[in-house]
């Protein structure tokens, strides 16, 4: 599991992302804040690639348990969970 980052701002999706471009920005496909043309070359490789998808998938059962859970969670605890996260991913990658 490659785990979800936020992109770096002004970096542009190539026009066929592969997995590592994918994982790089989908924290913010996920909130929303890509602009149209990278969250549809989002898309169109979720819809091909099935770790992908079901990494998305479980991105978003994490995010939604957590929201449940805690709706009140700290933007401070959030993001330390998100850094240990990125942590994690630099000790696999």
């Amino acid at each position: 599991m490659m785990w979800f980052r936020r992109a770096p701002a002004g970096r542009p999706l190539p026009d066929d992302p592969d997995c590592h471009e994918v994982a790089r920005v989908l924290q913010s496909f996920l909130d929303g804040e890509l602009g149209p043309e990278d969250a549809e070359k989002v898309a169109a490789h979720l819809a091909l690639c099935e770790p992908c998808d079901i990494e998305t998938a479980t991105v978003d059962a994490v995010r939604d348990a957590i929201r449940i859970q805690r709706p009140d969670i700290d933007a401070e605890d959030l993001s330390r969970l998100e850094r240990f996260v990125d942590e994690i991913d630099q000790h696999t990658t």
